[in-house]
């Protein structure tokens, strides 16, 4: 009887320091467990935090970049609005008949509109760079992404009006006045100082031109042209670039 009872009292022993064990186990596997989710926790929030200050250091020069972008757009529009208001005067005095002009209001007009090519340069550093590297998908916000994601389209644009269309009937008609005009006395007035060189002596008037009807034909269309880049390309341009900045704006922290 007695072994009876002492062989019981040690079962519950056994069964007491299994419990035991099986708690002591099950508190150390909590505790590892939680310093795992602590663990993961402060590593998500130093990402999320490098992150954050990588996106501000991107923010700081996408906003210089696009500063930059702004003024170079105006350079352009300001050149194109050159160029379109010398062209319409000039075709004021197209047609049949003696032109209503020196020979030097003539140049100064003709050069005024085609001399100057039309072409929006921008900084494409940071933005290239960012996307380049995916970084943009680390942007918090969903607009700039949006407005950012989408500048290569809109740039495509302006640049295929610039130079499929502006700039080929620009050197449409330099082609075109390069066997009808005396280029050495249209020159002379605006380059001769610069370049060094004396005055044609072949005679003749370079404004002869304006009586043929292709050269109307081709200051046309290069009048259509600039006209469709200033009021349709340019405007669009000029909208996403204040969209873009007004974005970055409210993304910076004040504190960077």
């Amino acid at each position: 009887m007695i072994g009876f009872f002492r062989k019981i009292r040690l079962q519950l022993m056994v069964s007491q320091e299994k419990s035991k064990y099986l708690k002591y186990a099950i508190g150390e596997i909590t505790l590892v467990v939680i310093g795992i989710l602590i663990a993961l926790s402060i590593n998500n929030w130093n990402e999320r935090r490098k992150t954050r200050n990588e996106e501000q250091v991107y923010l700081l020069g996408l906003r210089d970049e696009f500063q930059f972008n702004q003024q170079a757009l105006l350079k352009a529009f300001r050149i194109n609005e050159t160029n379109l208001r010398h062209a319409l005067e000039l075709i004021k005095y197209t047609g049949p008949g003696t032109p209503q002009l020196t020979e030097s209001q003539f140049d100064s007009l003709l050069y005024g509109s085609i001399v100057n090519e039309v072409q929006f340069l921008p900084s494409p550093g940071v933005l290239n760079e960012i996307t380049n590297s995916g970084k943009l998908g680390n942007f918090s916000d969903v607009e700039l992404k949006k407005a950012l994601a989408s500048w290569e389209s809109i740039l495509s644009r302006v640049r295929f009006q610039e130079q499929e269309e502006v700039q080929r009937t620009r050197l449409g008609i330099l082609n075109f006045l390069s066997d009808k005009v005396n280029e050495r006395r249209g020159s002379y007035a605006k380059y001769a100082a610069v370049v060094g060189f004396g005055p044609s002596k072949f005679k003749g008037n370079n404004q002869n031109v304006l009586q043929l009807e292709e050269f109307e034909n081709k200051l046309l269309e290069f009048i259509f042209t600039n006209t469709f880049l200033r009021d349709n390309y340019y405007p669009q341009l000029r909208e996403r670039i204040d969209l873009i900045l007004s974005l970055i704006n409210q993304n910076i922290d004040p504190s960077s």
